[in-house]
């Protein structure tokens, strides 16, 4: 059973009374994501806020704006931000970001977004909105980038590896294109599970990677993955 807090080595993560708590992917990506030059930050669906609150600790300057639809989870992860060591860089709001608009453009925005389409949803309604796309669908998704993304700007996404291609046919339809891609294998032995994607509206050579978390099973973390996450996990 998940604690009721997550420690990470500069701010604390209190998730009792989250729809999702904190994971490997949230982890990984939040890590994965280039935040430089960036000033302004949406974390779209940002649940626990562990992602902007990664982003507040990896740009020491930006601006971020977090958004939750679950009321629970936008109360707790307003309690982390004002706990956390950037309390005046990083604002919850409890909103739709399909409703939301902005009177300046983002520089960057990141998401984990509810991606299991096609799959069971879960019985938890909570959890169904946060993790299965009953409530935010890739193209509401995209949408909604395009309207608050500055020109220059970039969208960094994880999804699983089986729904890239949707995911990039939709970013596409609004001229987003991938500039670094990154595969996720969870265990050397096994096939990718997820991809991270970096698009925006210019494009280019797409920057190719892979990653593994674990060599050969549980908490036999490999040399990348450490590396990745050193500044931030407890004991790495």
């Amino acid at each position: 059973m998940p604690k009721p807090e997550f420690r990470f080595k500069r701010f604390t993560i209190r998730q009792d009374h989250c729809a999702l708590k904190v994971g490997t992917d949230g982890v990984l990506f939040g890590a994965w994501v280039n935040y430089t030059g960036a000033q302004r930050i949406l974390d779209i669906g940002t649940g626990t806020g562990v992602l902007a609150l990664i982003a507040a600790q990896r740009n020491d300057t930006a601006w971020i704006d977090a958004v939750e639809i679950d009321d629970a989870s936008a109360e707790q992860a307003t309690e982390n931000a004002a706990a956390s060591p950037w309390p005046d860089r990083v604002r919850v709001h409890r909103m739709d970001v399909r409703r939301m608009t902005a009177t300046e453009p983002y520089d960057l925005i990141i998401c984990n977004p509810p991606y299991y389409a096609g799959y069971s949803s879960s019985p938890d309604e909570r959890i169904g909105l946060a993790k299965h796309s009953g409530e935010l669908l890739f193209p509401e998704l995209v949408d909604a980038v395009d309207r608050l993304l500055a020109p220059e700007g970039k969208l960094a996404v994880i999804v699983p590896l089986n729904r890239e291609m949707e995911f990039l046919m939709e970013a596409r339809r609004v001229a987003l294109l991938p500039l670094r891609r990154c595969s996720v294998r969870y265990v050397a032995h096994r096939p990718p599970k997820r991809v991270l994607l970096e698009l925006s509206r210019s494009g280019g050579v797409v920057e190719e990677a892979t990653l593994t978390v674990e060599a050969t099973g549980p908490f036999d973390y490999t040399t990348e993955y450490r590396a990745l996450i050193s500044d931030l996990m407890l004991n790495f």
